[in-house]
């Protein structure tokens, strides 16, 4: 690494933190079968980019935005489709919950609509602890993707309107303990094989008609493993996966 990075390094060193050079393999896998999707000679910077207006200020607070991974173009995307789904009946569902800021938004967003809908909220909360890498890639690593405590996150998502049910534990056994009837939405960003084509399973099960389910992890070619499971899925009930240009993001509509 260069010296600037030895710099930065330096002041980071204090708080346990740590850059280091992502090598080629980290990003795109030995055994993905078609790298040649995954470049492209497109320029996007010239395009219209609605999520980077003040109107927006509203929901991409920084209780959103300092507790997610999620780019602001991500949230804009995923407050559109819950958005559109408000109609719709069935709770939220997401599996993935992370730090909880893309929990807060779609909270606050039903909280603005008066929507009595409960959010059912899944992860670890303690990083990755089963990786399969003949599925997952060599690349991803256990205890990968920390995220904040499930306290912090019970704290950030405390209201008095709307059920917030967070259920901690590995997919696909906390599964059981979302007793949802029905869903309306549904944000799958899970990263792995295993977790992703059993949330997305459950999720297409109780899916109303009308819903929809977007996923975090289908674009970007170290989460290969979870974009191969949601089009397995998603080819067994007949439904296509929407790629979303510029971003990892994809998403599927129950007609």
């Amino acid at each position: 690494m260069g010296s600037l990075a030895n710099f930065i390094n330096g002041l980071l060193k204090p708080a346990g933190i740590e850059l280091v050079r992502l090598s080629r393999r980290q990003v795109m896998p030995a055994e993905l079968p078609d790298p040649t999707l995954y470049t492209g000679p497109e320029d996007y910077h010239r395009l219209f980019r609605p999520w980077r207006g003040a109107e927006f200020d509203r929901w991409f607070t920084p209780a959103v935005t300092d507790n997610t991974m999620l780019s602001r173009q991500k949230l804009y995307f995923l407050l559109r489709m819950v958005q559109q789904t408000l109609g719709v009946p069935g709770d939220i569902f997401e599996a993935g919950a992370g730090s909880g800021g893309s929990g807060r938004l779609m909270l606050e967003l039903l909280r603005s609509h008066h929507s009595g809908k409960a959010l059912w909220l899944l992860d670890t909360f303690e990083g990755y602890q089963k990786v399969d890498p003949a599925k997952d890639g060599a690349h991803m690593q256990v205890n990968d993707c920390k995220c904040r405590s499930f306290e912090d996150v019970t704290r950030l998502l405390a209201n008095d309107t709307n059920a917030v049910h967070l259920v901690k534990g590995l997919i696909p056994g906390t599964l059981a303990q979302v007793t949802a009837p029905a869903i309306s939405f549904a944000h799958i960003d899970v990263n792995l094989h295993e977790p992703t084509k059993a949330a997305l399973e459950f999720a297409l099960e109780r899916l109303s008609r009308g819903g929809v389910i977007v996923f975090d992890d289908y674009n970007w070619p170290a989460t290969y493993g979870a974009r191969q499971a949601i089009e397995d899925v998603c080819a067994r009930h007949r439904l296509p996966v929407i790629s979303l240009p510029e971003s990892t993001q994809a998403f599927v509509v129950k007609p």
